[in-house]
């Protein structure tokens, strides 16, 4: 086991506390191949049941953030514009618990050619139809496989991106794997929700009761401590948060959402003012890990730095 002591900007990567950096002392540790954790088995059912879950855009699924309900979707907005600032014409890209294919369809549009991995059979499924609706399936590969072993070889991608996955893995070891598949001038972008919000939190436990989630994604939500952890595998993080007030307003379309699908956009006027005002209000450090969710921009794998 490999301890990296790297000097970084801020001991809580969110709130911004002792800004004049300190020493990691995390053990990154060296990759190991073996059995996977005991979540692999269950998150593939679960995810199963997502990808035949009904959705109120029926099979016409739009691949921007149109695409979650509108108290949802600034940090999936923000994904969409800083796709806009990158060339990803000729580059290889890794879509990581690509579900139902959205963003590997997205980058193949882009002129990626894309690496989609699911524990889903289901998703995975989706995912290729959906790449051949938008005509990239010849740019789109699709496979099974575990995010905390990947079959790949080192330095193999320019970009990967995770949305939605890490709460579902072993953190640590999936973050060893991104930074060992990405090459050391690419990127990676993690997006995710984050443990802190006492609201999301009651939610969270509210959708397993319903078995829309498992035991392990509750007790492994993201933290700030888990970003501070990112810092052992790449040379820069760069931490960007979302949905404060629009938490309240995600509870409620989701409970409109279950009398009908589409009542979900009654309320569009008012979760984009709130997304307007979250804006502005997370600007203030010490609210930021309140917030929902995060998008988390990594460069310089450090796993070339380790050997």
């Amino acid at each position: 086991m490999a301890t990296d002591h790297l000097r970084a900007p801020a001991r809580d990567p969110i709130s911004g506390n002792a800004a004049e950096g300190y020493t990691l002392g995390y053990a990154a540790p060296y990759r190991t191949s073996g059995t996977p954790s005991v979540s692999v088995a269950a998150h593939a059912a679960l995810f199963d049941g997502v990808a035949t879950r009904p959705g109120r855009h029926g099979s016409d699924i739009p691949l921007d953030a149109t695409r979650q309900t509108p108290a949802r979707r600034a940090s999936f907005a923000w994904f969409d514009r800083w796709l806009g600032t990158q060339n990803l014409a000729g580059s290889t890209a890794l879509d990581l618990g690509c579900g139902r294919g959205e963003v590997s369809v997205q980058l193949a549009l882009l002129g990626a050619t894309v690496t989609g991995i699911d524990v889903s059979s289901e998703s995975l499924a989706r995912a290729q139809t959906l790449a051949q609706k938008h005509g990239v399936g010849n740019r789109v590969s699709l496979e099974a496989g575990n995010a905390e072993d990947l079959s790949f070889k080192d330095n193999s991608f320019d970009l990967a991106v995770c949305n939605g996955l890490m709460s579902f893995v072993d953190f640590d070891r999936t973050a060893g794997e991104l930074s060992r598949v990405t090459r050391p001038g690419g990127t990676v972008v993690i997006l995710d929700t984050l443990g802190h919000n006492p609201i999301a939190r009651i939610g969270r436990k509210r959708r397993l009761v319903q078995g829309e989630t498992t035991h392990f994604q509750v007790e492994n939500v993201m933290t700030c401590k888990h970003i501070d952890r990112l810092r052992a595998h790449f040379g820069s993080v760069e931490v960007h948060t979302f949905d404060l007030l629009t938490v309240p307003m995600i509870v409620i379309e989701n409970g409109l959402g279950h009398i009908h699908p589409r009542l979900r956009d009654v309320l569009a006027p008012v979760s984009a003012g709130l997304r307007a005002v979250d804006a502005v209000i997370l600007k203030w450090r010490p609210l930021r890990r309140y917030a929902f969710r995060t998008a988390i921009v990594l460069k310089w794998p450090r796993t070339h730095e380790r050997g």
